[in-house]
This record gives C-alpha cells, structure tokens and sequence, in this order.
C-alpha cells in the first residue's frame, strides 16, 4: 500500500528548470524504492529533502527517506526521521508505516488508537485505515480491525485494489468472529466489483473472496451454492493456473465432495491438488484427507 504515497501532490515552487530536475531525481528514488533498493533510496531522499524546492517537496523526500530506513530496520532512526515532517498527517502516516513494517502493532496502536484519520487528505486517509486495521488483527482486536476496514473500503475511491483487499480482509474477520452471515455480504461486495470489471479477475484478491464465500457456504452445509461459487474460477487443469489457488479451490471441492458422502469424487479433487507444487503443509494436510478417506472404516464392537 506504500505506493498511495506515489500519489502525493507535489506542487513545486522553484524555478522551472529546477522543479523539472526535483521531479526527474524524485522520480527516480521512487524506482529505487520500488526495486527495494532501500539503501540507494533513503540516500537519494535525504539528498532530495535537503534540496526541495519548498515544504511539499521536503516532507514526500522525508517520508520515503524514513520508510527506507524503516525497512532497513533502522527504526529509531527512522521514526525520528518521520517526526520532522511539518504536514501532521503524513508524519504520523509515515511512523504507522514505519511500525508496521516493524511488526510494532501494539506500539502503533498506543501511539496513533486516538489519531484522526478521517480528516487526514483523501490521498492518504484511507491507506491510514488499513494500516491501523492490519494491527488491530495482529494484536487480535477484530471488531476494531472490522471498524477500520469499513472506513478504507469507503474512503479508497479510485483505489480499487485497496478496497478489494480490505473487502477481503473484513470478510475474514467477520468469519473469525463467527458471523457467517455479515462475512458471506462482505464477500458478495467484493465479487460484485467482479462482475463490474472483470479484468481485474486475474489478481489473487479474486480467488480469495471465492474461495472465503465458498466456504461459509460449506459450513452452512449449501453445497450446491459453494459448488456454483467456486465455479466461477473456472478451468483448473489449465497449465498456466495451476498455481496454489487452483489448489485450494480442489481441495475445497474435495471437501465439498467429502462432506457429501461422495469419496471417489473427493479422492479425485485432492488427488488432482496434490499433483501442484505448492506449500508442503498444504500438500501434507490434503494428503492427510486423502488417507483419511482411504482408510477402511472402524470396525463396530461385537
């Protein structure tokens, strides 16, 4: 989500032939950035801070110097770094990120429970709620979690991909709650958008709605609802897909199939799952299934 920063206007008051250079050397850390090349990029962002043409210029250079110095687990430097930003929101932005990266979500959640997100600017309000969302899971407080992703789905616009992921992530945390009905809405949200743009069916955020949908509807015991939900990945034995979502959506028809009684159809699902390269725990646990059907009944005391 760090890529929404990319998005902050930087209106440049220098000279023209200097905002030209400011933007062309910016430019060019952010691909630095984007290479991971995080040392190379806190470097050029320090120097580009030093040499902004004015205030927006400074605080973007800061920002990105901070968040690499963050990745490079220079954290107290880093955070230090991101308190020097004048604009508060992206300052305090820039620390969530930095905490984050850090796995500090109890930190994050001390320092910034209480911040006003929402009045932050549109560009960046959003991404402030999906940050503060993913520590609120981590530190396994999911109505909050649940809370904050309403608030990036509804405030993410045109960042579609954002809201997709958060849809998702909602979703989850709803079934983790036990509240099979409001998580099965979630996901329909999701598919939704789906339908309306259909190329963006290629990314793994598509699968995982299918899949989270298809099996709240396993629990419920739809069969035949999961069935048509998982349908919608379409063909599985094509070489280009046989990835570890083609995987999970066999061995969640296998389960469908199992819970049906129908084991041969079952064997055939989790037998065809195994057969791509994926995690090893989840080939073990598929492998588990498939012994577990292959084992002869208990005998019934005589």
């Amino acid at each position: 989500m760090s890529g929404g920063l990319v998005a902050l206007a930087i209106v440049l008051g220098a000279a023209p032939n200097g905002a030209a250079d400011f933007a062309a050397d910016f430019q060019e850390a952010e691909r630095l950035f984007d290479r991971q090349e995080y040392e190379a990029a806190a470097l050029a962002f320090e120097r580009l801070a030093a040499a902004a043409p004015n205030s927006h210029g400074q605080a973007a250079s800061i920002s990105f110097a901070a968040r690499c110095r963050g990745r490079l687990k220079q954290v107290d430097r880093a955070l230090e770094a991101a308190r020097t930003i004048e604009a508060g929101p992206l300052s305090a932005y820039t620390r969530m990120e930095i905490l984050a990266d850090n796995k500090r979500y109890r930190e994050l959640i001390a320092d910034f429970k209480d911040e006003p997100i929402a009045d932050w600017p549109d560009r960046i309000n959003y991404l402030g709620f999906a940050l503060r969302a993913g520590a609120y899971i981590a530190i396994g407080d999911r109505r909050a979690a649940i809370a904050d992703g309403e608030q990036c789905v509804e405030l993410a616009g045109s960042d579609v991909w954002v809201k997709l992921e958060l849809l998702n992530q909602v979703a989850s945390q709803y079934g983790e709650l036990g509240d099979d009905a409001k998580a099965l809405a979630v996901y329909r949200r999701a598919l939704a958008i789906y339908e309306e743009e259909p190329a963006r069916k290629g990314r793994w955020l598509y699968p995982q709605a299918l899949l989270g949908a298809a099996r709240i509807q396993l629990r419920q015991g739809k069969h035949g609802e999961a069935s048509a939900i998982l349908a919608q990945f379409g063909d599985t034995s094509a070489e280009s897909r046989r990835n570890v979502w083609a995987f999970l959506v066999l061995e969640a028809y296998g389960d469908i199939h199992a819970d049906q009684g129908r084991k041969a159809d079952a064997l055939a699902k989790y037998e065809d799952a195994t057969t791509i390269s994926t995690h090893q725990s989840y080939l073990d646990r598929v492998q588990e299934k498939i012994e577990a059907l292959k084992s002869p009944p208990p005998r019934s005391p005589q």
